[in-house]
C-alpha cells in the first residue's frame, strides 16, 4: 500500500512534466523567443496566479496585500469584455461578479487611478461593435450597463470608431467612482446630468479609462502594473458578448495568441508587479480549456515562480442581482 501511495504521485508529477515539456517544445518550435519573453516579463513579478473565474483577480489582489505586495496604480486587462459596469452599485449588492469585478478593484484600492482595457483586434474591427461603441443611449447608462464606450459626450459621432478604429487610436474617458459602492460614471465637465450622478456628499475618486488594442496600448516604461489576462481575449465562445461576437482559434492560433500578448508586453515595456491569468470557462470554447490550462502551467513554470493561491472565496456567479436592471430595461421597452 505504501509503495502505491509513492508511485501514484510520482506518475502524476512525471505526467505533468511531460505535458509542460510538450508545450515547451511546441512553443519553442513556433517562436524561439517565447521562453525569453516570458522570463523577461515576469523577472520582477512578485505574484503570479492562474485562476478560473475573472472575479478571482480580486482574490489575487487580496492575497498580494496580505503578502506585503502593494497594488500598483495601473490595471491592464486583456479581455473581450470590459468587466466594468457603468452606474451600478456593485459593492452594495455584494461581492462583484465576473462581469463587474473591476468596479470593486477600482473602489477598494485608493491608489488605482488608471484602467486600460485591451480588446482583441477582431473585436475592434467588427463594424457592428464599432457602431455600438459610439452609442450614447442615456437610458442604458442611467440604469446600469457594462462599459462599452457609451459616452455621455455629445460630440461622439455614431461612426467615430468605424472611421478611426481602436486599432489605430486609443479611446480615453474620464470617470468618477463612488468608493463605497463601486458606482462608476463618466464625468463630462459642464454636463447638467452630472449634478444628479455625482452628489457632492459622496466619497469619490477619478479614474482614467482607456480602451485600446495591443497596437494602440501606450508605453509603460518605469511604471508598475497589475496585469490581467483573460483567455477569452484570444478565443471567445460568443457567450454574453454584443452581437454574439466570437473569435474561434485553432490550437496553433491559441499558442500564437499568447505569444503575441507577451510580445506586446515587451514592446510596451510592461513589467507587471502582479500577473493574474484567467481561464473563464463559460466564455472560452470548451475545446480550448485543457490547452489554455497547460499554457498557464507553462508560463508559471517558465517564470520560475509558484502558483501560490490554492483556494478562492469568489467564483463565477450568474448575475441574478442584475435582474432588477433587466426589469427596468423591459419597462423602458429596451428588451424588444
Amino acid at each position: 500500500m505504501n509503495k502505491q501511495k509513492i508511485i501514484l504521485p510520482t506518475i502524476i508529477t512525471l505526467t505533468a512534466i511531460l505535458i509542460i515539456s510538450a508545450i515547451f517544445f511546441s512553443l519553442k518550435k513556433e517562436n524561439t523567443n517565447i521562453i525569453d519573453l516570458i522570463r523577461l516579463t515576469t523577472q520582477n513579478t512578485k505574484l503570479i496566479d492562474a485562476n478560473t473565474d475573472h472575479n478571482q483577480a480580486l482574490d489575487v489582489a487580496e492575497y498580494a496585500v496580505k503578502s506585503g505586495i502593494s497594488i500598483p496604480s495601473i490595471l491592464i486587462n486583456f479581455d473581450t469584455h470590459s468587466d466594468t459596469y457603468v452606474n451600478y452599485p456593485v459593492i452594495k449588492y455584494g461581492t462583484a461578479g465576473v462581469e463587474n469585478w473591476i468596479n470593486e478593484f477600482l473602489a477598494k484600492y485608493p491608489q488605482v487611478n488608471e484602467l486600460y482595457w485591451v480588446m482583441p483586434d477582431e473585436e475592434a474591427k467588427y463594424i457592428p461593435l464599432q457602431i455600438f461603441f459610439a452609442e450614447d443611449n442615456y437610458d442604458l447608462i442611467k440604469i446600469g450597463t457594462d462599459l462599452y464606450g457609451n459616452s455621455l459626450k455629445k460630440d461622439i459621432k455614431l461612426y467615430k470608431f468605424v472611421f478611426t478604429p481602436l486599432t489605430q487610436k486609443k479611446y480615453t474617458q474620464n470617470f468618477v467612482i463612488n468608493t463605497n459602492t463601486g458606482t462608476l460614471n463618466e464625468y463630462v465637465k459642464g454636463l447638467e446630468i452630472n449634478k444628479n450622478i455625482f452628489p457632492k456628499d459622496r466619497p469619490y475618486k477619478t479614474i482614467k479609462v482607456t480602451t485600446c488594442t495591443k497596437n494602440t496600448l501606450p508605453d509603460f516604461k518605469g511604471k508598475k502594473v497589475f496585469l490581467s489576462i483573460d483567455a477569452d481575449y484570444i478565443s471567445n465562445s460568443g457567450f454574453d458578448t454584443y452581437e454574439g461576437f466570437k473569435i474561434r482559434k485553432t490550437p496553433k492560433g491559441i499558442e500564437q495568441g499568447f505569444t503575441d500578448i507577451f510580445k506586446t508586453i515587451k514592446e510596451k515595456n510592461i513589467t507587471p508587479e502582479i500577473l493574474s491569468m484567467t481561464l473563464s470557462p463559460q466564455y472560452l470554447p470548451k475545446e480550448h480549456h485543457t490547452q489554455v490550462e497547460h499554457i498557464f502551467e507553462f508560463i508559471i513554470h517558465t517564470s520560475g515562480k509558484q502558483d501560490e493561491i490554492k483556494t478562492y472565496k469568489r467564483q463565477y456567479d450568474v448575475p441574478n442581482r442584475l435582474i432588477d436592471i433587466y426589469d427596468k430595461f423591459e419597462e423602458l421597452g429596451l428588451m424588444k
